[in-house]
């Protein structure tokens, strides 16, 4: 066997992950820049190594997330110690100096068949399917492999996923799960990132995100923050002279926009109030709303803003970024605004992650950030009532035609006034040991 060192300078968790040979079933659950990637990383090292001569498996939710995370930092970490491997890029696996047998690559998006493996990790976890961590399983079956560990990493996602069941609730034989919090990774990371999580998560998720630790997602409700106690204002009205912003979501039936003026958050002394970043803070007061039915169009949308007193020079709209390509009717939707005078019209090129969405969302819900009359924006109170999630994928369930249009609306506009800090880094930009 030839011999290579890689240094590796361990925090807390990730010492307990390396050194743990013994569990079956292995899994490192931390907050986000935690260093849980490198630790699976590190430990896919180990295994190869102890497992010299066999084959192992690495599990991914899918191609880009591989291409996103793994392969970068694997490149990096090899290249950094000057270790000579043989990577190859159409089959998708490694062939490391110290062992004769592969690291095969695979993807949870389809049924996972034919590989034996001795051993196997898996990347992000908690985003592939109960299914599949099955057919991973069933995949670990060389006789007389030495340490046949099956290993995941990944961040909590609530006491109702697979993997708290099969871990904490009802512990399958000879598994165990291990936390990390963010902080143990702290002299890593930018000094501001700890902050801008905290600025960008409410309590509930920063035990998840932060902290590392499974906690109560609210069921299947999308906007689990939402609260009547914290959202509703009845005296919201229209301020003449103030710009007024629009969310709006394309659909045939029905097409919906929100009307909303951003203020500035002003705290008990009359003060602009700051996040812990410095930035000022504002918030978003909803005050009514248009909602067209059967056959609705982009120019019947724009009739009815300026029937309403919706002028361009007075508007700006976030409109839903798939209408930069497609149309209700003729050209694309957001030409279709700009031909009617709406020339201020802010979107991006493509719509954030649901996830994203719906952290960003629930952010500014629990701090009270959002706010609107419930009797003149009752679609967008429907919607953050009732707007249910998918447990493994996290979308919106959008099997109920009447919801989801408004909230929609809002997490377009929110993406882009409230800038949302609480993204992990890429591994490209920040290494984590």
């Amino acid at each position: 066997m030839i011999k290579s060192r890689i240094r590796y300078t361990k925090n807390s968790h990730q010492a307990e992950f390396h050194e743990d040979l013994v569990s079956k079933y292995l899994t490192l659950v931390a907050g986000f820049a935690s260093g849980k990637t490198h630790g699976l990383v590190m430990k896919l090292f180990q295994l190869s190594r102890l497992n010299a001569g066999f084959d192992g498996g690495l599990f991914c939710p899918s191609i880009p997330d591989y291409k996103k995370d793994i392969l970068p930092l694997m490149t990096d970490i090899l290249e950094d110690n000057r270790i000579r491997y043989k990577y190859h890029k159409t089959d998708k696996w490694w062939r490391f100096p110290w062992s004769s047998g592969v690291l095969q690559v695979f993807t949870c998006e389809k049924s996972i068949r034919g590989p034996n493996l001795a051993y196997a990790g898996i990347n992000e976890i908690t985003l592939i399917s109960a299914t599949s961590f099955k057919e991973i399983v069933g995949r670990v079956r060389i006789k007389g492999a030495p340490v046949p560990q099956i290993v995941g990493s990944g961040t909590p996602e609530g006491t109702s996923h697979w993997l708290y069941e099969k871990f904490i609730d009802q512990p399958m034989k000879n598994s165990r799960i291990i936390h990390g919090s963010t902080r143990d990774n702290a002299h890593n990371l930018a000094p501001d990132y700890i902050d801008s999580l905290q600025n960008s998560y409410d309590k509930q998720m920063l035990d998840a995100y932060l902290e590392g630790m499974f906690v109560n997602m609210n069921s299947r409700r999308f906007y689990y923050a939402f609260s009547p106690h914290k959202a509703h204002d009845k005296t919201l009205t229209r301020i003449e002279g103030e710009e007024v912003h629009v969310s709006l979501d394309y659909n045939v039936s029905p097409m919906c926009a929100t009307m909303w003026h951003i203020v500035p958050r002003i705290d008990a002394t009359r003060r602009v109030m700051k996040d812990v970043n410095g930035n000022q803070m504002f918030d978003l007061l909803g005050f009514d709303q248009i909602e067209i039915l059967d056959g609705a169009n982009t120019h019947q949308m724009c009739d009815a803003l300026l029937a309403r007193g919706y002028l361009p020079d007075t508007t700006t709209i976030y409109p839903d970024p798939a209408g930069n390509k497609r149309s209700t009717q003729g050209p694309p939707d957001n030409e279709i605004l700009r031909s009617r005078g709406f020339h201020k019209i802010k979107v991006r090129l493509a719509a954030p992650r649901f996830r994203q969405r719906q952290l960003n969302v629930n952010n500014l819900l629990d701090k009270s950030q959002i706010r609107y009359n419930p009797l003149k924006c009752p679609g967008v109170n429907k919607d953050f009532e009732g707007v249910e999630q998918d447990q493994i994928t996290f979308e919106k369930i959008k099997s109920n035609p009447k919801l989801t249009h408004y909230s929609d609306g809002v997490d377009y506009l929110c993406d882009i006034i409230f800038q949302f800090s609480g993204l992990k880094p890429e591994s490209r930009s920040l290494k984590f040991r």
